[in-house]
């Protein structure tokens, strides 16, 4: 297993970059970003999954704290789940996954998508360095990190501390382009079309339409 995620991260360089940038390095310090050696739970996690979607992924049981304990995905098809992971949740996790993995396929698709709804893509230099550092760095969002909802507001998904960055303590603030400030409120017309969400579905379109399909279907 350790060789599928050597392969990933040729495809995708999350764990380098990672530990390029000094927050996102310290937050994962006491991590371990490897593959458990009972992997028995990914027959469980794939029993979930129809046969052709089984077909087209791949599942790696992980080190419990890596990622501080989320599951993930890295290219090219692989969904990363931690051992002890609860058999209750798998289903649901296994359905948001899935569309990550659709998203890393079909990147086109899923930009044309997010044009139709009012997103456009922000490039990374586009972001204040000071604000950017402290956006925790999303495995499944690697390939397009930032989108401006109505081409003004960019949700950043902000460790809580810089000083003692935890991977799971973060604040979204939104970058309005066109003033050059961050608001820690949702901007109005973003919940008047999708209504009032949690930060982990509101940080990229990305993550609010895998949290909206993995409920809805």
């Amino acid at each position: 297993m350790s060789e599928v995620l050597r392969k990933a991260e040729l495809l995708d360089g999350y764990v380098g970059l990672c530990k390029r940038d000094y927050i996102n390095s310290l937050a994962r310090s006491r991590c371990s970003y490897t593959a458990w050696p009972d992997q028995s739970l990914a027959k469980e996690a794939l029993a979930f999954l129809s046969r052709q979607e089984a077909d087209e992924v791949q599942v790696v049981i992980m080190d419990p704290s890596a990622e501080g304990g989320m599951p993930h995905t890295r290219e090219p098809n692989v969904i990363c789940i931690p051992a002890y992971f609860p058999s209750s949740s798998l289903k649901t996790t296994m359905k948001h996954e899935l569309i990550h993995i659709y998203q890393r396929k079909d990147v086109d698709g899923w930009n044309r998508r997010a044009q139709g709804e009012g997103w456009t893509r922000v490039q990374d230099k586009e972001i204040p360095e000071n604000w950017r550092r402290r956006c925790r760095i999303n495995p499944d969002t690697i390939d397009c990190r930032f989108f401006a909802w109505q081409g003004r507001w960019v949700p950043l998904p902000l460790f809580t501390r810089e000083d003692k960055p935890e991977l799971r303590d973060i604040s979204v603030r939104w970058l309005d382009l066109k003033e050059g400030t961050v608001l820690g409120r949702v901007p109005t017309s973003f919940t008047q079309v999708y209504g009032d969400l949690s930060s982990s579905a509101i940080e990229h379109p990305y993550e609010l339409w895998a949290y909206s399909l993995e409920k809805n279907g």
